[in-house]
């Protein structure tokens, strides 16, 4: 990266102060600031996985915004995507402040805040219609994604041209109306601009990705040689494919029914604007009756989520719907980084309840939202810009989105490749690195109704896999001196005949310990329930080649 200083006469450089979306997947949040004017672009949300328990959902730490309130003029969002949308409400209480997105993304995002009893400025944008926001103004340029409605942002500032790609692909045989405005884009790389942040998810992808009507064979097989019903499981803002599908099932006679909180919640909003168009008679939240012919039925659950409907079919304990032989359950998704092992302990309890699984492994059902290589290479051939900032990814997409762009002639000192946290400022002159700023994720836990620190998450994990001990030590406050043998209570540690052998020799082991003590140290209850965590924790590790977290309870009587 180059460095340089402003001159006499410069405008105040540009700068970026990515919150989350670089080098994590989900935590979409970034800061566009220019003198005391602030557009947050997206605030996304993280689902933890199974090593992470107790924690509900992930978010970005929005600490920066919340200093710096009065200044925020909007917070944008590119589509409506959980990891583009899902922090929204605690990004509005760092910060409050108008809120513009497409129309279906308004309609997402205002259900989800409606759950919550907050209904903040939505305002909607239109591709090719430009917005006036403080110093900013906001050009909406449609791109072809998984949902619909979904957005670049040319955003014009006094320090030059951001263009946002947003998440994107170039899908140019997509109808009109999910396909990727590659006239306006170009148009903007003809005007200049100063910095392009682009899409990295699937830089480690080579060629072009598929279209939407890539999937529709495999789906008119599938229904044609099902005899029961269809379960199709995708993401519930899958607009797209969900249309596609309903008009395979129509075209062969079939009801089309959606259930699970978050389908049917998505389905109603697209149908209500018009975007989702369904057959006669389809059902949102309900079956058909069985005297119909099989049904063809969008779950909610495709990540093996342990609460969602298909999980709870896969277990057979769904109270509206059941599966088995001559039915067929589709997995139109990928499976998220982490939950891997979720999916393939769905795709099994299916499997024993008879069913047929299709999944992308299998048969071609799913087709990425982001552009693979020679989409990127198409967009920054179109934009030109001065800069490139590699976002949305782990970070070694966002390092190969990089050397990609190198590969293909871009200025090595003009990519910028950047975390959380670290500021980029940027202007006609040059870009320089701005010291750090707070940035990274808090953790949710909706039980307590609160963040959750690294450390309890630490201890949680521990405790699952190496168990726990507490040890009970009842001993005579005026001698110091133990009234009964000292009680070992475990879990998760050694169970049966094993563990009570353990246990046993436990006890004795504290026991002569607690006899052995020093004079000085009988009265000292802290001391004493050091040496009883320190031994035991010895003689477990030695005993079972486990680390079990260890809480003494000492008492006096």
């Amino acid at each position: 990266m180059s460095i340089q200083t402003a001159g006499p006469g410069d405008t105040s450089p540009l700068r970026l102060v990515p919150l989350g979306g670089l080098g994590e997947f989900g935590l979409n949040a970034m800061v566009v600031e220019w003198e005391d004017h602030i557009l947050l672009l997206d605030a996304g949300m993280l689902f933890p996985s199974a090593e992470m328990p107790g924690v509900d959902s992930i978010v970005p730490d929005f600490a920066y915004l919340a200093e710096r309130a009065d200044r925020v003029r909007a917070i944008v969002l590119t589509h409506g995507h959980e990891d583009h949308i899902g922090a929204l409400y605690y990004a509005l209480q760092s910060a409050p402040a108008p809120v513009y997105g497409s129309r279906l993304t308004l309609g997402f995002a205002r259900k989800r805040l409606q759950e919550r009893g907050v209904s903040p400025d939505f305002r909607t944008l239109i591709p090719g219609e430009p917005v006036e926001v403080g110093p900013f103004r906001l050009h909406p340029i449609r791109v072809a994604h998984s949902v619909l409605d979904s957005l670049a942002l040319a955003i014009e500032t006094p320090a030059g041209v951001l263009l946002a790609s947003g998440d994107f692909k170039i899908d140019a045989g997509a109808p009109p109306e999910e396909r990727t405005d590659l006239d306006a884009i170009s148009a903007w790389g003809e005007r200049g601009v100063l910095v392009l942040l682009s899409d990295s998810t699937n830089a480690e992808v080579t060629g072009t990705t598929g279209g939407e009507d890539d999937v529709v064979p495999a789906f008119e097989d599938v229904v044609a040689r099902t005899r029961g019903r269809v379960l199709v499981s995708c993401f519930a803002t899958s607009i797209p494919r969900m249309q596609r599908v309903a008009d395979v099932a129509r075209q062969a006679g079939r009801p089309v029914a959606f259930l699970g909180r978050r389908m049917v919640s998505n389905a109603e909003v697209a149908r209500d604007l018009g975007l989702l168009r369904l057959p006669d008679g389809a059902q949102i939240g309900t079956l058909p009756r069985e005297e119909t012919d099989p049904a063809l039925v969008f779950v909610s659950g495709s990540q093996g989520e342990p609460l969602s409907a298909l999980s709870m079919v896969s277990l057979g304990e769904h109270r509206d719907l059941a599966a088995g032989p001559g039915d067929t359950v589709v997995l139109s998704a990928r499976a998220i980084p982490g939950n891997e092992r979720a999916v393939s302990r769905l795709i099994s309890n299916l499997l024993r309840l008879g069913c047929d699984v299709v999944h992308p492994g299998l048969e071609r059902v799913h087709v990425s939202g982001h552009g693979s290589q020679g989409d990127m290479h198409e967009l920054l051939r179109r934009v030109r810009p001065r800069y490139l900032v590699p976002v949305h990814g782990e970070y070694r997409m966002l390092v190969q989105h990089a050397r990609l762009a190198a590969a293909a002639g871009f200025p090595p000192d003009d990519l910028l490749v950047a975390e959380d946290g670290e500021v980029l400022s940027l202007s006609r002159r040059g870009a320089f690195r701005e010291p750090r700023v707070a940035a990274g994720r808090t953790l949710l836990d909706r039980s307590s109704g609160g963040e959750v620190e690294d450390f309890v998450v630490r201890d949680r994990r521990h405790l699952s896999a190496q168990g726990v001990v507490v040890p009970i030590v009842v001993v005579d406050r005026q001698t110091g001196r133990l009234e009964s043998p000292p009680e070992i209570v475990t879990r998760g540690v050694v169970e049966g005949e094993a563990g009570a052998e353990i246990a046993e020799q436990a006890s004795r082991l504290l026991a002569d310990a607690i006899d052995a003590r020093p004079a000085e140290e009988r009265l000292d209850l802290p001391a004493t329930r050091e040496r009883v965590r320190r031994e035991l924790r010895r003689f477990l590790r030695n005993r079972t080649q486990q680390r079990p977290v260890v809480i003494p309870v000492v008492m006096e009587v």
